[in-house]
């Protein structure tokens, strides 16, 4: 495997192609994410922001139907994403509106995307609608919104917030709830036209309605007695009457929580329920099940991937000029892993990484009890990633340690053999050839996030795929970044040198066969065993409806769902990595990358606010 001949100025490359190929296909994914959620053309897509109640900044999406004008007013709905979200997440059932009649206000809750910081919720002015009341208002002051016709929507904690909402202001005229339940303060008139949406696998469906088996009990619940205008009411039949406001129904799709934001069957029924309580033209009516949003959704993500895999190319063209080439070079030393170790050290690191659950509960213990960390760490569902994720780089270097005098002892390993030192004989770092890596790091991630933050402008759509990934950066959430940013680092140096240097395994005849199989098993070694983990916890859930490990409140649940977004983390920061690996032959720039870009993530994805357990 020859780094020097691909990093030679004077060899051929075709860099420069892959790297305009990811551009096109990056700028072509977002305009076809942009022409999806505008419907080409047929909706005007704009960013609003307004004040809420207590002068907190509310950010939003405004979906504007083309024939909406102060002469024709259309109906208006406002959609409220679930707790750690933003307002990109509802989409899906935001532009299915919109292509119907509606005027949808989707917003940034409160402590989300770009909305302003809630808050102490002790406080006098604190909002429990985390900006939803007044969205609501907002919406009804817009000349193109019929004020008389408008009706409120969100999912999980954003559906309690819409319901809240609804309750309280009887000029709603309906209310989806998805992911949530009604309590016993709704009554068989208010909120008015209520559809209630959850998933039969929903991980919080005892917690939201207190059965443990939603089909066989929850329609002879005393919550349903006191809402339903009928005895024994059934699921996914409409009962009471539109035209009074007594309209209620339950659907209940085989889907779990995360799923009932990106549902074609509960996005159908709702586009129905609204219509039939709003009234949108006829004119604008489109079969329920005449969907586009998917479109959107999955270009977001071949974008997201294509700027990530941009940065690929972009290196090998930077590394081949004569300031940045002296950090390229070979893969030192002749160590390598053996298939038993190999599997040996992953079910190791597969053990540390399911204390995933225990540190997290760890670290609220201590939170709750002992000293509030949200007044320096703001971030709680970052604190609890970060705080895992550190603890197990910090133990899997002891065990390294360990392993490593063995292997000194045995073979004469260096730390030069495994990317960590400029130098054979003991650890040394290269002042000079350290200094450009970093400025090579900061160009790639500037081009990384220019990238998105100017699409982002351009054409309102950010990096996301059913979860938020990556957005532009508020003020405040940049000085997150720089807060988190060096906890992750020191992560990610640690596993660098796990991956490339404790784990590496045999070359290949080619270098790129190299890439590609390392890069499968650095994969496999970081995103393997938190797969299985997920299995432990989903599949009892899909066979039997029951959740294994649900903690305190949900506590686990939450951080669970999470770790989907974050296996997908891992599985792409894992082929940075080694890509980075072999082109330098040293762990420091692909750490400081991946560093950058999972706290670029976190920072902008991640929600300012309680947990809700």
């Amino acid at each position: 495997m020859n780094t020097s001949r691909i990093l030679d100025p004077g060899q051929a490359s075709k860099a420069s192609l892959v790297f305009i190929i990811c551009l096109i296909i990056m700028v072509g994914a977002v305009l076809t994410a942009s022409l999806t959620q505008t419907d080409l053309g047929k909706i005007a897509v704009s960013n609003v922001i307004y004040k809420n109640f207590n002068g907190i900044p509310v950010r939003a999406k405004l979906f504007r139907p083309a024939g909406a004008t102060p002469a024709n007013p259309m109906p208006g709905a406002v959609y409220i994403h679930g707790y750690q979200n933003n307002r990109e997440t509802g989409d899906a059932y935001s532009i299915e509106l919109a292509r119907r009649g509606f005027v949808v206000l989707n917003i940034d809750a409160i402590g989300r995307g770009n909305s302003g910081i809630p808050d102490d919720p002790k406080s006098p002015g604190f909002d429990v609608t985390y900006g939803g009341r007044t969205s609501i208002e907002y919406l009804r002051s817009r000349p193109f919104v019929n004020a008389k016709a408008v009706g409120i929507l969100g999912h999980s904690l954003g559906a309690e917030m819409a319901y809240t909402v609804a309750l309280n202001d009887p000029a709603i005229h309906a209310v989806v709830i998805t992911g949530f339940a009604y309590t016993l303060q709704a009554s068989k008139t208010n909120p008015k036209n209520m559809l209630m949406i959850i998933g039969k696998w929903d991980e919080f469906r005892q917690r939201m309605t207190g059965t443990r088996d939603i089909e066989k009990e929850w329609m002879s619940t005393d919550r349903t007695k006191q809402v339903f205008p009928v005895e024994n009411p059934q699921f996914g039949v409409t009962y009471g009457d539109f035209a009074q406001g007594t309209a209620r129904r339950v659907f209940i799709p085989r889907i779990t929580h995360v799923q009932e934001s990106h549902d074609h069957a509960s996005i159908a029924e709702t586009v129905e329920w609204m219509k039939n309580a709003l009234h949108p033209g006829e004119k604008d009516w489109l079969d329920k099940n005449n969907q586009i949003w998917p479109v959107k959704e999955w270009a977001t993500l071949v974008a997201m991937l294509a700027c990530f895999a941009s940065a690929l190319p972009l290196s090998l063209i930077l590394l081949k000029t004569k300031f940045f080439g002296s950090i390229g070079g070979n893969v030192s030393g002749t160590y390598l892993c053996s298939t038993k170790s190999y599997f040996k050290f992953v079910g190791l690191n597969g053990v540390l990484l399911w204390l995933y659950l225990p540190l997290i509960l760890v670290l609220f213990g201590f939170h709750r009890y002992l000293v509030r960390i949200d007044k320096m760490f703001p971030m709680m569902m970052v604190n609890g990633i970060v705080w895992w994720f550190l603890w197990v780089n910090i133990l899997g270097f002891l065990i390294f340690r360990g392993w490593y005098k063995r292997q000194v002892q045995q073979s004469g390993l260096t730390l030069s053999d495994l990317g960590v030192s400029f130098r054979e004989d003991r650890l040394a770092l290269d002042k000079q050839k350290i200094a450009k890596t970093i400025l090579l790091a900061a160009i790639l991630f500037g081009f990384l996030y220019l990238s998105e933050y100017l699409l982002e402008q351009l054409w309102i759509v950010d990096f996301r795929f059913i979860w938020p990934f990556a957005s532009d950066l508020t003020s405040y959430r940049a000085l997150m970044f720089m807060l988190y940013f060096p906890f992750i680092l020191i992560c990610f140096l640690f596993t660098g040198i796990f991956l490339h240097g404790q784990l590496r395994r045999p070359m290949k005849d080619t270098w790129l066969k190299t890439f590609l199989s390392w890069s499968l098993s650095n994969v496999f070694a970081l995103a393997a065993p938190l797969i299985l983990f997920l299995l432990v916890q989903y599949v009892p859930l899909f066979t039997t409806g029951f959740i294994p490990f649900e903690g305190p409140g949900g506590l686990f649940v939450v951080f669970l769902i999470t770790l989907f977004h974050t296996v997908a983390l891992l599985a792409i920061t894992a082929v940075l990595s080694t890509w980075f690996f072999q082109i330098t032959g040293k762990i420091y720039l692909g750490a400081l990358v991946n560093a950058a870009i999972v706290a670029w993530i976190l920072a902008s994805s991640q929600v300012i606010a309680p947990i809700p357990v």
